[in-house]
């Protein structure tokens, strides 16, 4: 399995002293589900630098994949697993912060280290030595065989709304993830909570625009996300009741701008 580079990541990913990155748009971080072979597949950066793109277009930047675990190598700093979903087989790295990492991630990552476990890796596809891999931000074991069907569809029907959107000349700058029913509401912006929230994110929605907001804020704190009472204690201020904070989380996270962290009541924003 490939390595990492001594500079504490794959490959040359900083910035050159004096010049400011540009910040990418929420397009491009939208949570896009894949199967291994359109990761394989996807199209090189033309002018030589970290984009890959789908054949239909699509930026890939986080993507989640459901597969089974063929092999894994842990070591002190890094895990690496390699992970087949019956179209390829690809890569996944994550690296181990000893001492930082709470009990609950340390577990979650141990349990994925069996050969032949079904996983579901939500990451950034990164290209080192010529060859792609996923930097996962969340790994974990599914919790039903019911989720691999649940994958398949949601990337057939993710690239079917976006052919829809291309064709129809309407919200290809939307983006275009596992959203169902993303920025329909085109009639009225919506109200976003002093960040900027813009509408493909919370279809149009307050409360989900607010809840995005706060997990956005309080997910920035650690890397564990953040409590769904804690959202629910932040958003009361704002008028908004328990029943409507839990429905806006459910609906983000099957929207794929969010995903639980260490179990299921907690969250992070997925940029």
């Amino acid at each position: 399995m490939s390595g990492y580079d001594n500079q504490g990541g794959f490959g040359s990913q900083g910035t050159p002293s004096g010049q400011t990155k540009a910040r990418r748009n929420y397009d491009e971080q939208t949570l896009i589900p894949v199967t291994i072979k359109q990761i394989i597949t996807a199209d090189g950066d033309p002018t030589g630098g970290n984009d890959i793109s789908l054949k239909d277009g699509r930026t890939l930047y986080m993507v989640k994949i459901v597969g089974c675990v063929r092999a894994h190598e842990q070591k002190s700093t890094n895990l690496t697993i390699e992970i087949e979903d019956g179209t390829g087989l690809v890569e996944v790295k994550t690296w181990m912060n000893e001492g930082d990492d709470c009990s609950a991630v340390a577990n979650l990552r141990q349990e994925c280290c069996q050969d032949y476990a079904f996983v579901r890796v939500i990451g950034q596809v990164k290209e080192f030595d010529g060859k792609r891999h996923i930097q996962a931000t969340d790994i974990r074991l599914l919790g039903t065989k019911n989720e691999i069907t649940f994958h398949l569809l949601e990337v057939a029907y993710s690239f079917d709304k976006y052919q829809k959107r291309k064709e129809s000349g309407s919200g290809i700058g939307m983006g275009v993830g596992m959203g169902y029913g993303i920025g329909n509401n085109m009639s009225s912006m919506p109200k976003t909570m002093g960040a900027n929230v813009s509408m493909d994110q919370g279809g149009g929605n307050t409360v989900n625009d607010a809840a995005i907001t706060s997990i956005r804020k309080l997910g920035s704190q650690n890397d564990t996300g953040v409590n769904i009472h804690t959202i629910v204690q932040d958003l009361a201020s704002q008028g908004y009741s328990e029943g409507e904070v839990r429905n806006a989380v459910s609906h983000l996270s099957n929207e794929g701008h969010i995903y639980s962290t260490i179990d299921e009541n907690h969250f992070q924003f997925a940029e």
